[in-house]
């Protein structure tokens, strides 16, 4: 068929519309590689003409059509151009869930190799920041294996004999304008235990509550006499409308700053101050920053919970990566500041069938511990949220004492030593990138964050020269190769990943250098 698709005015107006309505018949019949040789016949028209909103729609067919054909890495391509074309167009929410889409199916391989720590940062000497890795925490206090006052149990004490690992802090929540006298015991304990604690400080009655008054500074004088390290954490998640401190950035930051005013003339040798978004949406979180000289860290709240409703595939899976939510925050905060994950966790139910979704929590849980440390290296805290909570119409299962598995996946990876237990400590261990970088020629201990489709996956092989010189059965799919066979040469290492049927799914390439 010949389309005159470069005519100008109506002939072309014409024509395009033509091709359009023919891709979309051979698109409804399965003919898809036909449907796509159409669709990208008349996708640069609308680029070249500017109707970027149209653009995008082609963009998004063409993907459509290869994932009907299991063409994933293209249909990938596609929607990220579905993504930029829409925003193009000032169409946010649309370019979001392309963009969303195509992530959940995108296929990528980042290998590290693991050195001894350099000298890291501590951001100025910003109070509690560890030079190189993160502090463990928790939220502790409604685990009643862990924390029941009654029976003298308390979380400082209990949390570490379950999960086999002091933690460096613990969060609580206290309400604005609550008694301070209510902080006094768990600031004791803190300091006793050599524990900090993080408190997230909530206006439950919205933000005009706040001033510069008695009650404000006699709760910053309460805390800062106590001389227990304190993460203080005001009016969190405050970019998305489910709290009473949202939907006011102006006034948002005016009191943000306000107290942390009070508590830097109240409680300076103690008092950290915390700003902490939620980690979606993203695109209200920069409207709410009060600025470097108010914010000492920045934390966000990073949860998953299975969640189909999202696969691209239509196959009941959720293939999200909990890692890559956090990747909005480093990349805009972790340059200037001290950036961590202030609560969260991995659901081990699908709460709204209350399906038993245990093996794909542990997988994702080990995937986090095991990859944040080489992926975001300049994250200083994360903090687990040990309870299984009904706030929301989606009850929460993030419980470790209730869940056996879960546990046993979490003591393990926070066994790791990035991740240290008291403030003043520091990480021995580090990750230098691979990709086309260049590394030492001797035996090391090569790992990898892997992403594909498969939302899990069971090996992962490394080949080089089609020889398969290291394999590994769980994430960081770890494995000691020696490269001194290599020395000063240029390699392609091959990364073949493999879903729980043993089934290849991706192969990915990396670049490297040996000196």
């Amino acid at each position: 068929m010949s389309i005159p698709v470069m005519q100008q005015g109506k002939a072309q107006a014409a024509s395009v519309w033509t091709v359009y309505k023919e891709a979309q018949k051979l698109e409804a019949r399965g003919k898809y590689n036909e449907a796509i040789a159409q669709y990208k016949q008349i996708a640069p028209v609308f680029v070249k003409d500017k109707d970027y909103g149209n653009a995008a729609q082609m963009y998004r067919r063409i993907g459509d059509c290869y994932k009907g054909l299991k063409h994933y890495d293209e249909a990938v391509a596609n929607w990220d151009l579905e993504a930029e074309y829409s925003g193009k167009a000032k169409q946010t929410q649309v370019s979001i869930a392309a963009k969303r889409k195509a992530n959940l199916l995108r296929s990528s391989a980042k290998l590290y190799v693991e050195q001894p720590a350099g000298q890291g940062t501590t951001y100025g000497g910003t109070k509690f920041v560890p030079a190189n890795g993160a502090l463990i925490g928790a939220y502790a206090e409604l685990d009643k294996a862990v924390n029941d006052p009654k029976k003298g149990k308390y979380f400082t004490e209990q949390f570490p004999v379950l999960t086999g690992k002091k933690h460096a802090a613990y969060l609580l929540y206290f309400n604005y304008g609550s008694d301070p006298a209510l902080l006094a015991k768990h600031l004791e304990r803190a300091k006793a235990s050599g524990t900090a604690l993080q408190i997230g400080v909530q206006p439950i009655k919205g933000l005009d509550q706040v001033k510069d008054d008695a009650y404000l500074r006699g709760l910053a004088k309460a805390i800062g006499e106590s001389e227990a390290p304190v993460f203080l954490r005001f009016a969190n998640e405050m970019n998305g409308g489910w709290v009473k401190w949202h939907g006011d950035p102006k006034k948002y930051i005016e009191k943000f700053r306000l107290v942390a005013k009070v508590f830097r003339e109240e409680a300076q040798d103690n008092v950290a101050m915390v700003w902490a978004p939620g980690a979606n949406p993203t695109y209200t979180i920069e409207s709410y920053y009060p600025g470097d000289a108010y914010v000492d860290w920045v934390g966000v709240s990073l949860y998953t919970i299975f969640d189909p409703s999202l696969d691209p595939l239509e196959q009941g899976e959720d293939r999200s990566s909990h890692l890559d939510k956090f990747d909005h925050i480093y990349q805009t905060y972790a340059a200037r500041k001290p950036v961590f994950i202030s609560e969260g966790g991995v659901s081990y139910m699908y709460p709204e069938k209350r399906q038993d979704k245990t093996k794909w929590a542990v997988y994702k849980l080990r995937e986090f511990y095991s990859s944040l440390p080489m992926v975001y290296p300049k994250v200083k805290g994360v903090f687990w949220f040990d309870s299984n909570g009904d706030s929301t119409a989606r009850i929460k299962y993030y419980m470790l004492s209730a869940n056996e598995q879960l546990l046993k996946a979490y003591k393990e990876s926070v066994a790791h030593p990035f991740y240290l237990g008291s403030i003043g400590e520091k990480a021995p261990v580090s990750y230098k990138p691979v990709n086309n970088s260049t590394i030492q020629a001797g035996k090391l201990k090569l790992s990898g964050y892997v992403k594909t489709w498969a939302p899990t996956l069971s090996k992962v092989s490394y080949q080089i020269g089609g020889r398969t010189v290291g394999t590994a059965s769980a994430p960081p799919w770890t494995a000691e190769i020696d490269f001194r066979a290599y020395k000063g040469k240029k390699l392609e290492i091959a990364v073949q990943a493999y879903d729980n049927s043993g089934k290849l799914v991706t192969t990915q390439k990396v670049n490297v250098k040996l000196q």
